[in-house]
């Protein structure tokens, strides 16, 4: 009987420690055919990214993240999704001082508001020198969502900036999120 009962406790430990972010690849319709599409489900929410083609990406669920890199590997954007600020962003002053925390030594050079399928998003685009001549060009969007926010990040070699700002652009614009449907008893 004791051993039952120490199957069942860590069985339960062992499904509470389970993450509740997942990511699931598929495919979704539109004009002109059909278009690969990862899925985040979290706690109570559907979120749909579409994926840079040809980019790889690792997702990291403990994390709740993901990492696409694109084929040179001199760019790459990180989808993060936290807890912070559920519901609405904070104000420009907060939103830079994290910006400049999270990359120190850079400079921003400019602020945007972004739309996407969900909710606006507001981004800011960065500079910084992390070796002698080396310049590496950042832009840093924030959508907010009702659990949280979505950080996208592009990091970029300046030769690569330019062409791979439509990318995150294209994912931010395609980015959606759904409530899902409360499960039945």
């Amino acid at each position: 009987m004791k051993i039952l009962l120490l199957l069942f406790l860590s069985l339960a430990g062992a499904v509470q420690a389970q993450s509740d972010f997942h990511a699931y690849l598929g495919t979704t319709k539109l004009v002109g055919g059909q278009r690969e599409k990862l899925t985040v489900v979290t706690d109570n929410l559907q979120f749909d990214i579409r994926p840079p083609k040809g980019w790889s990406r690792v997702v990291d669920e403990p994390g709740r993240k993901i990492v696409f890199t694109s084929e040179s590997g001199q760019s790459a954007v990180t989808v993060q999704f936290t807890t912070k600020s559920p519901g609405t962003l904070p104000e420009k002053e907060i939103l830079q001082a994290q910006v400049l925390q999270a990359h120190p030594g850079g400079g921003i050079y400019n602020f945007a508001i972004c739309p996407t399928s969900s909710q606006p998003g507001v981004y800011f685009d960065l500079a910084l020198v992390p070796a002698l001549h080396v310049v590496q060009r950042i832009r840093h969007a924030f959508v907010a969502q009702p659990g949280g926010e979505v950080e996208f990040v592009l990091s970029a070699s300046a030769d690569e900036f330019e062409k791979n700002c439509s990318v995150i652009m294209s994912m931010l614009r395609g980015f959606q999120a759904v409530p899902l449907k409360p499960k039945e008893p």
